[in-house]
């Protein structure tokens, strides 16, 4: 048992230190900028400044792939989403800028696996930054353009994306209060409602009932009263032949009847 957790326990340090050392392993040199990096850098920042509105809405209207061709055929490698994204920043910072006035020439520096150009672009009313950034292969990856702000106007910009976000947040939440609070009226409009499709009330059954009832004592009071004159008619003729009392029927009263 002591010999396995020995094991074990050299085992952990081993990995400990190959972590070490993997940590503190030498990172790969920086790749070398040529001229011709500087150049492309250059060309396709310069070309985007120097597109006219048309130019630039013509651009916007192509499809990635023939984007992409376009550029080919001129010895850039980029894709069409990265130039349309670059597009579209450096032409709202030139917006924020008021205007271009110059671009310096960039300064070049790399990583293991990326060549980064640094442009400062001199503007009416402030100045910008616009990075472009290619692979070891010299494709371009990535091209931004920022606008410089001073710290009063961040602070400025800030507060109104705050007020912005708050107000939006507000105007929700009373929106939602309103919709909420109309739920109470929502019984009273089914009553209505119901009311409205409900079939006759009660009272009116009830009273069609008793007319029924009506008629049919009434029918059934007729009857009697045909049923006694019959009767009454019939003892007048017995009375008459037997010659017992008189015909005239006064002699005696039918009180009642009693049906079986």
């Amino acid at each position: 048992m002591m010999k396995l957790l020995k094991k074990i326990m050299t085992a952990v340090c081993v990995l400990s230190v190959l972590c070490l050392l993997a940590g503190c392993a030498r990172k790969g040199e920086p790749l070398a900028v040529s001229p011709m990096d500087q150049a492309s850098a250059v060309g396709i920042l310069h070309g985007i400044a120097n597109m006219d509105d048309a130019s630039s809405e013509q651009m916007l209207l192509m499809e990635e792939e023939d984007i992409e061709d376009f550029f080919k055929q001129y010895g850039y490698s980029l894709e069409g989403d990265t130039f349309i994204n670059g597009l579209n920043g450096f032409r709202d910072a030139v917006e924020a800028m008021g205007g271009l006035v110059s671009i310096e020439d960039p300064v070049m520096s790399s990583t293991e696996d990326e060549i980064i150009a640094t442009f400062t672009i001199k503007g009416i009313e402030r100045d910008a930054t616009s990075v472009v950034v290619m692979d070891s292969r010299q494709k371009i990856t990535s091209i931004t353009t920022n606008a410089h702000y001073t710290t009063g106007e961040n602070i400025t910009k800030a507060a109104l994306n705050t007020l912005l976000g708050m107000g939006t947040t507000f105007v929700i939440l009373i929106f939602l209060s309103i919709i909420i609070g109309l739920f109470k009226f929502i019984p009273e409009l089914q009553a209505k409602y119901e009311k409205k499709n409900a079939p006759p009330a009660a009272p009116a059954v009830d009273k069609t009932i008793s007319q029924i009832i009506e008629k049919e004592e009434q029918v059934s009071a007729l009857d009697d009263g045909e049923l006694i004159a019959v009767i009454s008619a019939a003892i007048a003729a017995y009375q008459a032949d037997t010659a017992v009392g008189s015909a005239s029927g006064d002699g005696f009263v039918v009180r009642s009847i009693r049906r079986r």
